[in-house]
């Protein structure tokens, strides 16, 4: 049995079938908006599609029966990093499904539990081999650079939600003065003073409007809250004019 498990996988035509069905896949998981897909990873997905043929070649037009099983072989070798790669894929979905979750819901201590869950898994998995040639123990290469990329998604996620749900506001601001002058230990009179003041100071439209677009322009272009005339130039120099 485990014979002929073995003659039908090293077999050609296989591996042509496995490949064919993983580069369908590939091509329709494009569509998910959830998935980042970079140019990189199709020139490495091209890469490897190549190579794949270039042994299918070798294959059919080695006469020795040696150079032949080491081309299936080959074949077989790019199929499993395909195959991790759909691993990865599975593993990225719900971890970018906890990242929205958490924008939605910052308040929930869950969502937060299960981003930095799903997250060590897929970086674990995606810089395994990374980090046996780190040249350090894989352990604390792994746990460091998945503690990095996991708070760089939370930091991007946010960021790119922060307007529409409007984490980034004077009353986003407030909110989070009060509730840290809740936690602080001041005397009774302080913190009532303190509130009131908070609450004068957001009830105003224009000074919210100001705070609002402070905090925005120091999010997403932080060189024009000092130097407004470089950033205006910096513009028009990528708009070519």
């Amino acid at each position: 049995m485990w014979d002929f498990l073995t003659r039908v996988l090293l077999d050609t035509i296989t591996q042509i079938v496995i490949l064919f069905f993983f580069l369908v896949y590939f091509f329709t998981q494009r569509k998910d908006a959830r998935l980042k897909v970079s140019r990189l990873g199709l020139i490495r997905l091209a890469l490897l599609a190549a190579i794949f043929f270039f042994f299918l070649l070798s294959a059919y037009s080695a006469v020795n029966p040696a150079l032949r099983q080491v081309s299936t072989m080959g074949m077989v070798l790019i199929n499993l990093l395909f195959l991790v790669n759909i691993i990865l894929v599975f593993l990225e979905r719900p971890y970018r499904d906890a990242l929205e979750a958490y924008a939605q819901e910052p308040e929930n201590q869950e969502h937060l539990d299960k981003i930095w869950r799903d997250g060590k898994q897929l970086y674990y998995l995606r810089y395994f081999v990374s980090s046996i040639f780190s040249g350090t123990s894989p352990f604390r290469f792994l746990g460091e650079i998945a503690g990095e990329r996991i708070r760089q998604d939370l930091k991007d996620n946010m960021a790119k939600h922060g307007l529409t749900r409007g984490f980034i506001s004077l009353a986003a601001l407030v909110g989070f003065l009060k509730a840290r002058l809740a936690q602080g230990e001041f005397p009774q009179e302080f913190q009532e003073v303190i509130t009131k003041s908070l609450s004068q100071f957001a009830q105003h439209p224009w000074i919210e409007e100001q705070v609002n677009d402070f905090l925005t322009m120091a999010m997403e272009n932080p060189e024009s809250l000092y130097h407004p005339q470089w950033a205006q130039m910096w513009e028009k120099a990528k708009g070519g004019k």
